[in-house]
């Protein structure tokens, strides 16, 4: 299964944003990337991935990270913005989660 197959198998399309991001945490775990959800005392949400299963390709091609944003905001039906990548030599890949603002 892939991870849009994964997210509609396992968490419902209404479920609260924070259930969503911890699914989808656990998805991309068993996938390899170490991944992990976490509420700042602000209530912001981010998605952590303490490892990358793709670095390599990411490396090389910042199509790939923005790939996996865009697959992110898919299956979360929320905003995912990448404020530090592995790539760059951070400890970690974090995304901040919002919920879509509807215009």
């Amino acid at each position: 299964m892939n991870v849009r197959e994964e997210m509609a198998a396992r968490v419902a399309d209404d479920a609260p944003l924070l259930e969503r991001v911890q699914e989808l945490a656990v998805i991309q775990s068993a996938h390899g990337y170490l991944a992990g959800a976490v509420v700042n005392v602000d209530g912001t949400i981010r998605l952590q991935e303490h490892n990358c299963a793709i670095y390599h390709v990411a490396a090389g091609s910042p199509v790939a990270c923005q790939a996996e944003l865009e697959l992110f905001s898919e299956v979360l039906g929320a905003d995912v913005v990448r404020e530090q990548p592995i790539t760059s030599g951070d400890r970690c890949c974090s995304s901040r989660i919002t919920a879509r603002t509807v215009l």
